[in-house]
């Protein structure tokens, strides 16, 4: 199925890494953004999402719109701030089994 097809993987992967993907106040972007990851993972694939200083409002602690919309597919938890890389914030994702996400889609 796409987007899997189109990139000649036979199946999701295992970890997908994001960096930088979070930004400006688009609400469809942020849910473009959320369909893509969705369509791009199964049941147990970590999303490792690393998100700079200039990250959408709310994204650093996890919350804001992009989170709210991620929360129906995925479980989130927030890795350490770095001492030496202050404004990075990681956040690790893991997919919900199907049956236990919040809702169908997007």
């Amino acid at each position: 199925a796409w987007p899997l097809e189109a990139l000649g993987l036979g199946r999701p992967p295992d970890v997908l890494l994001a960096v930088d993907v979070v930004y400006g106040r688009e609400e469809r972007v942020w849910s473009a953004l959320v369909e893509t990851l969705v369509a791009l993972s199964c049941e147990g694939t970590l999303v490792l999402m690393a998100h700079g200083n200039g990250a959408a409002p709310g994204v650093h602690s996890m919350g804001g719109r992009f989170y709210e919309m991620a929360a129906d597919h995925f479980e989130a938890a927030s890795l350490p701030a770095d001492a030496e890389h202050p404004g990075c914030q990681i956040h690790c994702l893991v997919r919900r089994p199907p049956a236990e996400s919040r809702r169908g889609s997007v």
